[in-house]
This record gives C-alpha cells, structure tokens and sequence, in this order.
C-alpha cells in the first residue's frame, strides 16, 4: 500500500469523520401536519431536502396529521420524488385524508403511495 499524501490523509479523516457524524439511515420517515399551501412550500421543502441529505434507501412522507393540501404543496411532494429518484432513495407518500388524496390522485402522486391505489 503506497503512503497517503497529507491532502489525502486530511481529506481520508474528513469523510471519516463525516460518516461517523451522519450515518447512512435505511429508513427516514418525515411527518407533516396542518396545512402544506404556497405558504409553507420553503419549510417543506427544506424538510425534505435535508431528509434526503443523508441519502436513505427509503424515504417515507406521512401526511396523515395534514388537513389541507394545495397544488402548491403537491409541488414540493414532487420536487422531492425527482431529487429522491435521482439518488436512488426511493420515497413513500401514507397516510393520506380524503382532501389531500383528491390532490395526490390529480397530480399523479398517487403511484408514490406505499399502500397501493387511494379509495375512491
């Protein structure tokens, strides 16, 4: 084995350190309540983009506690499915209520639900 060079040995320590400080989680559930509107789109997108930070094999969205989904807010949910897909996380939407599965089933979101096909 050749000897590192002292960038290599400070950039070897750096992702050791890294690993060490955010492991690589299987499963990320992220839970949302209230309302996801135009009004709370940064929020949720932040949530989102630092739940898929960590790269997780899987990433669940609960949005059972969530009373009102807008088209905005279905926006960010797939904004979020493009940045998972693109690293291979794969991301599951539950929990939906009657309102917010009207807006998932019309924004095409529903083939992201874990349990199948909404109730019609």
């Amino acid at each position: 084995m050749t000897p590192m060079s002292p960038v290599e040995r400070v950039r070897h320590r750096s992702l050791m350190l890294l690993r060490r400080l955010r492991p690589h989680r299987e499963h990320v559930v992220v839970r949302f309540r209230g309302d996801l509107t135009a009004d709370t789109i940064v929020d949720t997108h932040r949530v989102l983009r630092t739940a898929l930070r960590d790269v997780p094999e899987v990433l669940v969205v609960d949005l059972s506690r969530v009373t009102h989904l807008s088209p905005d807010g279905a926006v960010v949910l797939l904004l979020a499915v493009r940045a998972a897909r693109a690293q291979k996380t794969r991301l599951e939407i539950t929990g939906a209520r009657a309102q917010t599965a009207v807006v998932i089933r019309q924004t095409g979101l529903e083939r992201y639900l874990s349990h199948g096909p909404l109730d019609r």
